[in-house]
């Protein structure tokens, strides 16, 4: 592959880019637009699905692996298990709202109904994060009323519990006073198990107002009676979060800024080859590798350059600081080379300018819609995310948040790196096979 030849016809081809208007247009200016539109829109603020909750069960126990599924089955909760570590870790970058740490012996509290155990759990959260504490603090009680009354009305467990008190005062061989305290204590639960039920109706439709943040629960609102103790522990957050919506958004318009590369540069070698620019230049003495290395190489370079372009201006302009450079280069780079490959296979992928821009479009703004182009991936629906792990797009805006306000180390960034390298090189191997198996004329 001769390397001259190759430089001179990427810069032959970013000449033509810079020469066509629509084509700057859409490259450079139309990202720019789209990150500051979206960055004033979503300094609004904004919401999420639910209260992000982790769950480390140190129990481990059938009532505990229970109390998990049900908290599971809420729509206000977004519950996954992890271990105590990891879930701490994930509250400091503040990934997740809360922890909640089900002790051992959670299981032998929780069915003993007639003495002083109480079923005892911890919650980890960031103090700064009052609202979300109360709300999740009355869900943890709501449900744990709504367990403890369903303990009462099971028939057949009121009963194993009452012969448990009676099998013990005979052992201990009490006189009939202290039997005659024990069945008034079991009428006392029975009548206290009455009203936990009217509170319990007062805690949830207080959890489902919106403003509940205004009434917190405390753990000792049962009139004397408590389901559940919450031991509360503070965990102080990481300050990792964006800065600002523009932090969010701008990463957004990098990818845009590369759409609008790679989308120019594959019609480009359709139009070349359509109108026989292309064969007159195979008919010189370079190979077909270094002309479409040459095609690429332009590609690699517009899309460096327009990401280094956005990110200055959301640096002067925004207040956007950058974690680390290191990162942001490495970030630019592989994205680069990744999209720069992925040019080559959808240039090929029709035979007409305007049957490979349908293609190609209609690819592109897929993989954008999951994978965080046009909904910011922190406000993205669990199921969307689940879906744009497969797009490389997701790839790239995280890979471009990591430097942004993700605090990513190099470690952190493999994943995305290796990922964009990977389909650079079979994007391109693809496409070139295609494209050299073509009659050029």
């Amino acid at each position: 592959m001769n390397i001259q030849s190759m430089l001179l016809i990427s810069i032959k081809d970013i000449r033509l880019l810079f020469s066509d208007k629509a084509a700057v247009f859409f490259t450079l200016f139309f990202p720019l637009i789209m990150a500051t539109f979206f960055g004033t829109v979503f300094s609004g603020g904004g919401g999420s699905a639910g209260i992000s909750l982790a769950i480390a069960d140190k129990d481990n126990s059938t009532l505990s692996q229970a109390y998990i599924e049900s908290l599971s089955e809420s729509s206000a909760l977004n519950v996954q298990r992890l271990d105590e570590a990891t879930a701490k870790e994930q509250v400091r970058k503040g990934k997740i709202t809360a922890v909640l740490i089900i002790p051992e012996g959670f299981e032998k509290s929780k069915q003993s109904l007639f003495d002083n155990d109480v079923p005892t759990i911890e919650l980890g959260i960031d103090p700064s994060r009052k609202a979300s504490a109360s709300m999740l603090k009355g869900l943890l009680m709501a449900q744990a009323a709504e367990d403890m009354q369903k303990q009462f009305t099971d028939t057949s467990l009121m009963i194993d519990e009452v012969n448990k008190g009676l099998e013990s005062i005979e052992v201990e061989q009490f006189d009939d006073p202290e039997l005659q305290t024990m069945l008034s204590s079991v009428k006392t639960w029975m009548e206290k198990s009455q009203q936990q039920a009217n509170v319990q109706e007062d805690e949830i439709s207080a959890v489902d107002d919106s403003n509940a943040e205004s009434g917190d629960v405390e753990e000792n609102s049962f009139s004397g009676f408590t389901p559940l103790t919450i031991e509360d522990k503070e965990i102080q957050r990481n300050k990792t979060g964006p800065q600002n919506a523009y932090a969010i958004s701008f990463p957004q318009g990098m990818v845009w800024g590369i759409i609008g590369a790679i989308t120019t540069y594959s019609l480009a070698l359709i139009s070349e080859v359509n109108s026989g620019t292309l064969g007159r230049l195979s008919s010189a003495p370079i190979s077909r590798m270094t002309i479409l290395g040459g095609k690429a190489l332009a590609c690699f370079m517009t899309i460096v350059f327009v990401c280094l372009v956005l990110v200055m201006v959301a640096m002067l302009f925004f207040k956007v600081s950058i974690y680390s450079w290191p990162i942001l280069l490495t970030s630019i780079l592989s994205c680069a080379f990744g999209f720069s490959g992925m040019m080559m296979l959808l240039s090929v992928l029709g035979k007409t300018e305007k049957a490979a821009s349908g293609i190609s479009w209609a690819i592109l703004m897929l993989l954008a819609m999951t994978g965080g182009g046009m909904i910011p991936l922190i406000f993205m629906p669990k199921w969307m995310a689940s879906i744009g792990e497969l797009s490389p797009i997701k790839w790239a805006v995280v890979s471009f948040e990591g430097s942004f306000w993700r605090q990513y180390s190099f470690v952190d960034l493999m994943p995305t790196t290796g990922l964009l390298l990977t389909l650079g090189v079979v994007c391109f191997l693809i496409g070139s096979y295609i494209f050299n198996r073509r009659e050029i004329n």
